[in-house]
């Protein structure tokens, strides 16, 4: 697919994606390189972030530079942050791509497993945006992406990512305010998407119930060409907004991450 954008829209902004090196992330980095960025992926797994970088860098001659970094632990963030203020310099887009849930009833989470999908997708989140939006505002300007998930309609079979990703919706809509005109900052909502994540999460059966205005999964193209679109010079007067890509997932069709059947024995 050819790429809707300049091969100079990015030209000489510095992009940070989290979860860089697989799925989303990945292709987000990859259309952000075609576009003309310098990229710093960041992630858990090193090994993925150097073969995502090594396929971006021989593609398109960008520069990828790669950290790891765990977004749930404070330290390693702040760690992040140091290096790419020596290796690249001032981090003028950041993605926050990095999350993860699992589907269950809600009867049945455990604390653990509630906290371990706070602690990723809303707190870890939150220790990206500070960190780097505090680092922003100093420097006069940036601009801050948020991938969440549909939200507005409730998600029974992953409530604690509905919670999680609810929260970061008003995070954001709540910092466009504080920290405007110096920082823009916005949510990108995928639907269901065709992603090694989405196969891996949930069962075949599930994803054969998707039912949408568009009638089909999304790809993860089309999620990265949003993300680039709001994180770019073409989207300067635009802040606090959520951009749903779901195929209208958002006003009408199947919500549910598990069967019925799991989650309306309430006992």
């Amino acid at each position: 697919m050819t790429s809707p954008f300049s091969s100079d829209l990015m030209k000489g902004l510095k992009v940070l994606i989290t979860g860089g090196g697989t799925g989303l992330g990945r292709e987000i980095a990859q259309q952000m390189a075609a576009a003309g960025a310098d990229l710093l992926l960041a992630a858990r797994n090193v090994a993925r972030l150097e073969s995502a970088a090594d396929e971006i860098r021989e593609s398109t001659g960008s520069k990828v530079v790669t950290h790891p970094v765990n977004i749930r632990q404070r330290d390693t963030v702040e760690a992040l942050a140091e290096l790419a203020a020596n290796e690249v310099g001032n981090v003028d887009v950041l993605i926050n791509n990095a999350g993860g849930q699992f589907p269950q009833a809600a009867r049945a989470f455990s604390e653990k497993g509630w906290k371990a999908v706070i602690d990723t997708n809303l707190n870890g989140t939150w220790n990206m945006t500070q960190v780097f939006g505090n680092r922003m505002l100093d420097a006069g300007s940036g601009t801050i992406t948020n991938i969440i998930a549909v939200v507005g309609r409730g998600f029974p079979g992953i409530a604690h990512t509905a919670a999680a990703r609810a929260g970061v919706l008003e995070l954001t809509r709540t910092l466009a305010i504080e920290w405007g005109p110096t920082v823009r900052i916005n949510c990108v909502a995928p639907g269901a998407i065709a992603t090694e994540g989405f196969n891996d999460t949930y069962d075949p059966e599930i994803k054969k119930l998707v039912d949408v205005p568009l009638g089909r999964l999304g790809e993860r193209r089309e999620i990265a060409d949003a993300v680039v679109f709001v994180s770019s010079p073409a989207a300067s007067y635009i802040t606090g907004e959520v951009l749903n890509v779901s195929g209208g997932q958002q006003i009408y069709g199947r919500n549910q991450a598990i069967f019925d059947e799991q989650f309306k024995d309430r006992g």
